[in-house]
């Protein structure tokens, strides 16, 4: 830890303490996540030469009625496998001071903030895959009415352990037209501006430095109606992530949801072209984002669900997604003593309609993704439930992944149940299979997980793909845990197959390892 770093930890430290001596209170998280990383012949991986990693987080909160603060240290002696090594060390990432009053709300520091659907900014933190693209600087939030609403900022956002090069600085504002006419249809109107500047000093001419983006939404509320709708637009942005396009970008995106008794139907479509968006051009992967462009998809919890999941194709896509849900009556035989519920899930993405340039509103004619659906939850007794699923899906490896993979076309079956035995001892068990003449072949997996309430848990899964050429091997699992009301502690041993992780519909590229893990969590 360097010498500035330590000296404004140990400052903040003592002024928090000193002021929750005066009615202030603190809380705060611990998180630390340890891997030893095993040599596995069969996967081809040779012991590291280090196998140990960490990722710690350490967060402080301080509280005292307008004032508060905040502060995040974070140390990765190295990083975990799949993260970037740009993260190795240890720095203060997060902090700042904020003073929240009436009509006023005031931010020095560090702050993670989000305009409308986050087409345009996002800054947020996804420790699950490394990212945390806070932005340092000053954010003022203004309500001088009940209606109205107004954001402004102005900072750099985090490159790794440090600060970007470029700079952040735009608006938000919310008008809640509904609360202005007092009638029954909620009707809100939005819009966002960001500009990024980055200096170049390369030998393009008219090279743009600066970047303006802007968004503008309009959303409305009838009863059990929600219709949402955004475009976004942005300038010209040659970056390594796009091949230094100088084409504009341009997003929109429309949600819709109906709820009635026992029934609930959720739609999405969205069209992306060119809407890579970073605080620095010279960045590639998930990181250094000013945007959010989650897929679009179905999102899949189940082991082999995870093998082949979607990944937002900024440069240019075309989705659509439906989401629908209806509760069969008790008492009747569908629906049984209990209840039964079904679920169906439908989502389709593909290229934009490909002329000269392409038409953001458009279908093109390669498919990408394509994921149908179909799910039964049924309560058999006060302790018994099962869940059953059958997904046909298409992908597009080469697209999605790395040029020259296969066009995948698979059916995966999952059959869950949960059984509570007492009121301390519960288990869940999942078996699934997964089958696809392309890629790797087909698939089997299996867990049981085994609860004794109130502390302790365990498991154990293998997912084997028995019809690989030539290792079919087995990625295998177990661990252990126990909780408390405030800490969380488990660790597992196993194998991790190479491929993608997702958190929030945003994906990851994972190298294959086996070894230990250990983790902690405690909140306080």
């Amino acid at each position: 830890m360097n010498r500035i770093t330590g000296i404004a930890i140990l400052s903040v430290l003592i002024f928090s303490s000193a002021l929750a001596q005066n009615s202030g209170q603190i809380s705060g998280s611990l998180e630390s996540n340890t891997h030893y990383y095993l040599r596995d012949d069969l996967l081809l991986i040779t012991k590291p030469e280090n196998p140990v990693a960490s990722n710690n987080y350490l967060l402080l909160q301080y509280n005292n009625g307008p004032f508060s603060g905040a502060l995040q240290y974070e140390a990765y002696m190295p990083p975990l496998s799949g993260y970037p090594y740009q993260l190795e060390g240890n720095r203060l990432t997060y902090l700042n001071f904020r003073y929240t009053k009436e009509v006023i709300d005031v931010t020095a520091g560090s702050f993670y903030e989000q305009f409308g659907n986050g087409l345009i900014l996002r800054a947020y933190e996804s420790r699950e895959l490394g990212i945390n693209n806070a932005v340092n600087g000053v954010r003022v939030i203004i309500k001088p009415v009940k209606f109205l609403r107004i954001t402004g900022i102005l900072g750099r956002t985090r490159s790794y352990l440090d600060i970007s090069s470029s700079y952040l600085r735009g608006f938000n504002t919310e008008l809640d037209i509904g609360e202005v006419m007092k009638t029954k249809l909620g009707l809100k109107l939005g819009g966002g501006f960001i500009n990024r500047y980055q200096e170049y000093t390369g030998p393009v001419f008219n090279f743009p430095a600066s970047v303006n983006a802007y968004s503008l939404r309009l959303s409305a509320n009838y009863s059990n109606l929600n219709i949402e709708t955004e475009y976004a637009n942005k300038g010209i942005d040659p970056s390594i992530a796009n091949l230094n396009s100088m084409a504009n970008g341009g997003a929109f995106l429309v949600n819709g949801n109906y709820t009635a008794a026992g029934f609930g139907i959720y739609a999405s479509a969205r069209f992306l072209k060119s809407m890579d968006f970073r605080s620095e051009r010279e960045s590639y992967g998930n990181y250094m984002m000013i945007n959010y462009l989650p897929a679009n998809t179905w999102q899949h919890t189940t082991l082999l669900g995870g093998i082949y999941p979607y990944s937002t194709q900024a440069r240019g896509e075309a989705s659509i997604q439906t989401d629908i849900n209806y509760s069969l009556q008790k008492g009747t035989f569908p629906g049984g003593s209990y209840g039964t519920k079904l679920r169906f899930g439908f989502s389709h993405v593909r290229n934009l309609k490909d002329t000269n340039s392409p038409i953001l509103i458009s279908f093109g004619n390669q498919v990408y993704y394509q994921d149908l659906t179909f799910e039964i939850t049924r309560k058999w007794s006060p302790s018994v439930k099962t869940i059953t699923a059958l997904t046909a899906l298409k992908y597009d490896k080469a697209v999605i992944e790395y040029p020259g993979a296969d066009f995948v076309k698979a059916i995966i079956l999952n059959a869950e149940s949960q059984i509570r035995i007492s009121t301390t001892f519960s288990l869940r068990t999942e078996l699934q299979h997964l089958w696809t003449k392309q890629d790797d072949g087909n698939w089997l997996a299996g867990l049981a997980e085994v609860g004794l309430a109130p502390h302790l848990s365990f498991f154990v899964s293998d997912m084997w793909n028995y019809q690989n050429q030539g290792a079919e091997p087995h990625y295998y699992n177990s661990g252990i845990s126990f909780s408390t009301d405030y800490m969380r502690i488990s660790t597992g041993y196993g194998r991790q197959r190479e491929g993608l992780i997702c958190a929030g519909g945003v994906c990851q590229r994972v190298p294959a390892y086996r070894g230990f893990n250990l983790k902690l969590t405690v909140n306080f």
